[in-house]
This record gives structure tokens, sequence and C-alpha cells, in this order.
């Protein structure tokens, strides 16, 4: 294979300031995740919101808060001052994030759609005040291809341990039964260790200064964004393979009870899936600043789609060694899907810059991003159920019928397969690597000192 090897900049953010760059994304993990994985299946099962009602208002919300990710987006690319232009809203934002986080987890009696609408809104509001800042912040903390990797996969491992957590908790509070009270232990946690983790992140980590270019209007920088080819081809392959990691995610916990007919190893089997993706995330990093991120993240698709067949296989309690072999390699793959697109974020804003003139509109890039995940992990929450509800899924447990269960394995596994392999395909020959990079990134450097003359 090819090295992408090429003259690096030294590394100059200091594991101190990457830890606590990372340290939000602890409690905010409880905000995205896990809140796909418990709380769709907590309101449907004992809170007894419908299926299809739920599908239906998780579609929704996230149509709805598309247009805060913009926003959040937008402002902290224009917001100056001497505090920076990130920190403002990762230390304001943080209160509302962890009440929402709260509230949305510790539902009173009597609540019902509504109830589930408002929080579900408010917490994705509030998780993109944050995230949005906090993920274009990271991206502008080096100009460097590799060390990009490095600060990306700082945030991402941060945010899987907080997701382990989350699921071990849960796991251990709930040991296979109702989910009421780990939920409301979770939701306490996220609010108590927001705000704290936020603070420390404000006050170690340093914010780069608004530049003295002009910034175009919203208009002309979606109209950029939708013009910047590498990052419309990245974008829809993340949507994408996006879908086709949230049917799975969606859906774990009923596949675990349902078909695998093992509800005791639930928690076991979902902690080893992010367990896996913990510890290959500095292996993909590696890989990726070695070999080409795009490249290593096809490699990893691929790798997907193998396991992922391998679930077709498992039928009945059996099957639960096979089961655990799809967990650990899924979340081996898990690693690249987490660290890599997100790298490679950071260098189609650079293109943008190069192209354009105009300042980095890092936070509307991660904007956009923001609501590209938001898309798909809606799209797989409001598929799962909605499909589910259709074929007669019994979403109260027991008795389900073949069609029901076949749908199940189909929505866990196959279409997943399906999804990754168009994602393969439209990230054939992507035309960012280092060298390109390296390249963009020198004419930066020298338009920006010809401006400064």
């Amino acid at each position: 294979m090819t090295d992408q090897s090429r003259p690096s900049t030294p590394a100059t953010i200091s594991p101190l300031r990457l830890f606590a760059y990372a340290l939000p994304a602890v409690p905010i993990a409880a905000l995205g995740q896990p809140f796909y994985m418990f709380a769709p299946t907590f309101y449907a099962k004992e809170v007894g919101i419908g299926a299809g009602m739920i599908g239906l208002i998780l579609l929704i919300v996230r149509v709805l808060d598309a247009a805060s990710d913009l926003a959040a987006g937008r402002l902290s690319d224009q917001t100056g001052g001497r505090f920076g232009r990130r920190r403002p809203w990762v230390l304001l934002a943080s209160p509302l994030a962890a009440w929402s986080a709260y509230m949305i987890m510790t539902p009173p009696d009597g609540a019902g759609a509504a109830y589930f609408a408002l929080w579900t809104l408010l917490v994705s509001i509030s998780w993109a005040a944050i995230t949005l800042p906090l993920n274009a912040w990271g991206a502008e903390l080096s100009p460097d291809y590799r060390e990009r990797i490095v600060v990306t996969a700082w945030r991402e491992i941060a945010t899987v341990l907080g997701v382990i957590g989350a699921v071990g908790l849960v796991a251990i509070v709930s040991n296979g039964g109702p989910l009421r009270e780990a939920l409301a232990m979770l939701g306490l946690f996220a609010a108590v260790t927001t705000p704290l983790a936020c603070g420390i992140c404000v006050l170690l980590v340093p914010d780069p200064p608004l530049t003295a270019k002009p910034v175009a209007s919203l208009k002309e920088g979606l109209k950029d964004c939708a013009g910047n080819e590498p990052f419309r081809r990245l974008v829809v392959a993340y949507v994408i393979n996006g879908i086709a990691n949230g049917l799975p995610a969606t859906l774990f916990l009923y596949f675990v009870s349902e078909r695998l007919g093992r509800p005791d190893l639930q928690g076991a089997l979902l902690g080893t899936y992010f367990l896996a993706g913990l510890i290959s995330a500095p292996f993909w990093a590696w890989m990726g600043g070695r070999f080409g991120k795009d490249r290593v993240w096809r490699w990893a698709m691929v790798w997907a789609c193998l396991i992922f067949a391998l679930a077709l296989g498992v039928t009945g309690p059996k099957d639960w060694i096979l089961f655990l072999i799809v967990c650990v390699g899924s979340g081996l793959a898990l690693g690249a899907d987490i660290v890599l697109p997100a790298a490679m974020q950071a260098d189609v804003v650079d293109l943008d810059e190069l192209k354009t003139g105009q300042a980095p509109r890092t936070g509307l890039y991660f904007a956009l991003w923001s609501v590209a995940t938001k898309l798909a992990l809606a799209v797989a929450a409001g598929v799962a159920f909605g499909i589910l509800g259709l074929v007669g899924f019994n979403t109260q447990g027991g008795s389900q019928t073949e069609l029901a269960l076949n749908s199940l394995v189909a929505l866990y596994c196959a279409i997943p397969i399906g999804l990754k392999l168009i994602s393969i395909f439209l990230m054939r020959d992507f035309p960012i690597d280092a060298t390109e990079q390296a390249r963009i990134r020198a004419e930066i450097a020298d338009n920006r000192r010809n401006s400064s003359v």
C-alpha cells in the first residue's frame, strides 16, 4: 500500500489541553447515542407511547432543530471579543443541556407524546449549542493533517467513554428489567457533570480569534458549502453510513431480547461493542495518518459489512457466541467511523477558505455536519420504529410474528450492509489526501501573508 507520509508539523497541543478539550464529550455523550438506544425503548415500553408516534416525533424534532444547528454554527463563527468565538457558547449552553438531560430521563407520571417531543427538542438544541462550537473549535486547534486526527480521536474516545459509562450504568441498575431508575441516574449524572466539564474546557483550551476577513451571508455561505465538491461527497457518504450505523444502534435491545432471546446479556454485549470501538480508535487514527483518512475509512466499512453478514445467522439463544463476535467486530469498525470522517471535515473547510477567500466558516460546516448526523439518527430511528409498527412488532415484548422478526433482522443487519456499500462507492478517489491538504494549507498561508502586507 502507498504510504501517504510527508513532512508534518510537530505536535503543538499538550496532552493536558487535549484532555481538557475532550472532557465535555463525556457527559454530552449521554445526550447522544445512549438517548437513541434507551429513550425510545423506554418511552415505548414503560411510558406507553406507540412506536409509530415515537418514530414520527423523532423525525419531526430533527427537522425542526436543523435551523438551530445552522444558527449556532453561524453565530459561533461570527462571535467576537477577547473571550473567543467558541468558548462563550460551550459555557453558556451547558446549564440548558444539564436541565434538559435530566428532564427527558425522568418523565413524570402521565407524561405523553407532547412531553417526549418538547424535551427531545430541548435536548437536541442544547446538545447542538455545545457540540457545534466544540467540534469547530477542535478543527481549528491545528492546521496539520495528522494532528487533526489526534484532536478528533481524543474527543471521540471521550465520547465513547461517556457512552460506555452510560451503557454500563443502565445495564447495572436496570439488570435487564425496567429502565426508569437507571435513566434517572443517567440524567442526574449528565446534569451535574456537563457544566463542570465545559467549565474546565473553557479555562484551559485556547480559542482562535476572529479573523478580520469578511464573513459572507448565510445564504452565500450555504451556496459555497454546496459548491464544495469534496464536502458534498463526504457528507452524503457520512449520512448514508450514519443511517447504516443508526439502525442497529436503535434496535440493539430488541434484537438481543427478541431475536437472540438473551435479554440478560443486553448490557454486557452493548458494553463489549463500545469497548471494542474505544480500543480500536487509536489504531484507526494511526492508520488514517499513514495511509489516508478516506482510504482507511473505506477499509473499515468493508470490514463492517463482513461482520454484519454474520448477524444474519443469529436465530436464537444458542447463537450468543456468534453475536458476541458481531459485537466485537462491529465495535472495531466503530472506531473508524467516529474518528476519520470528522477529521476529514476539517480538511474540506480549508478548501472553502482557499476557494472563497472568506474567514474560516468552520462553525457553518460543522453545523451542516451536525444536521447530517441528526438526520441519519432520526431517519434510522424513524424508519426502524415506523416499519416495526407497520409489521405488527410487539414493542412490549412477548410473542412475535415471523414477519415481525424477519423485519427486525433486515433492519438490523441486511439493510445496513447495502447502505455501507453505497458509502464505500461514494468515497472512491476522494480528492483531499495528506499531500493535497498540505498544498491547500501552504496556499492559505501565502494568501494570509499577502493580505497582511
